[in-house]
This record gives structure tokens, C-alpha cells and sequence, in this order.
């Protein structure tokens, strides 16, 4: 009935760094798995109690986390990739993955709670590729992250009895 998606995202914004995590309270559907479902003017949004809940989790646990708006699309590697992060930059979205907006929607759609934490993995405006290739090496930052986003979500879904 609950589900957080614990994952990875690039940053859009200059102060989330690498192994900050970022709660997600909606995600800008630039997707083809959303799409599937319903038309792209149905918003994706976070379960609110959920994301409370998680965003209290990680306060309990002292890590640095960011709320906001996230983008989810298809492919980190697109030929304007420099142009569309700046101009979503720009609207304050925090950070670029592949899933929250799916998983919301679809969620929502199906009368289900559902909430994200990410990762953040590469800074906004580093090198994709080298950046994702930092984390797959497990990178110090990016790993503690993991294990940090990992715990956050456990200990929510603990406190609020698995519902």
C-alpha cells in the first residue's frame, strides 16, 4: 500500500552535492512510462503524509536532504543535455531521474501511497559520464548516500508499521 522509491539522480541546482539526498514532493513528467497511463497534464505527485514522514525520518538521522520538484525523463545522454538542465535549472527543479514520476502517477492512479528519496550522484553541470562512473566505483560520497537513503526509507516504513 506504501512504496518509496530509493534511488539515484543527477543535481539541477548548484548547492545539492554529491551524496545529499533529495525527497522528492513531485516530479516533472518528461517520461514515457507515465504517458502510458494518462496524459501528461495529470500531475505527479508524492504521497504527502508519506514524504512528511520520510522527511521527519531524516531528520531524526541528521542527514542533509532536500525537498522539492524532481524531473523524471529517458536518456542522461541527449545531444542539449547542458541546455535543458540549465533551463530546468531555472524553474528550481532539484534534481533528473528516470522513475519518480512513473512511480507516483501510477500510484496515484491505483489508490496507493508512494514517496521518493534519491541520491544525488553527479553535481549539476559536472560530466555525466564520469560522474555516474564515480558512483558505480562507489565513490565515497555517493555511497554513503546510498546507505543513507536506504536507512531513511527503512526507518520510515519501520515507524509507520508497513502499511
Amino acid at each position: 500500500k506504501s512504496f518509496i522509491r530509493i534511488g539515484s539522480a543527477g543535481a539541477v541546482q548548484s548547492d545539492v552535492a554529491v551524496g545529499d539526498l533529495i525527497i522528492a514532493e513531485g516530479a516533472v513528467r518528461e517520461d514515457g512510462a507515465s504517458r502510458m497511463y494518462v496524459p501528461t497534464e495529470y500531475p505527479a505527485v508524492a504521497d504527502p503524509l508519506l514524504t512528511l514522514k520520510l522527511i521527519n525520518s531524516c531528520q531524526r538521522l541528521g542527514y542533509t536532504y532536500h525537498t522539492g520538484i524532481v524531473r523524471s525523463h529517458d536518456s542522461f545522454y541527449i545531444d542539449e543535455e547542458t541546455d535543458v538542465m540549465r533551463y530546468w535549472n531555472r524553474k528550481g527543479i532539484l534534481g533528473s531521474d528516470m522513475e519518480t514520476a512513473a512511480i507516483f502517477t501510477v500510484a496515484r492512479l491505483r489508490g496507493l501511497k508512494a514517496a521518493s528519496i534519491l541520491n544525488n550522484v553527479v553535481r549539476f553541470e559536472e560530466d555525466v559520464t564520469s560522474g555516474i562512473g564515480e558512483y558505480v566505483a562507489k565513490a565515497d560520497d555517493a555511497s554513503q548516500g546510498e546507505h543513507r537513503e536506504i536507512r531513511a526509507a527503512l526507518e520510515t516504513l519501520k515507524n509507520m508499521g508497513m502499511n
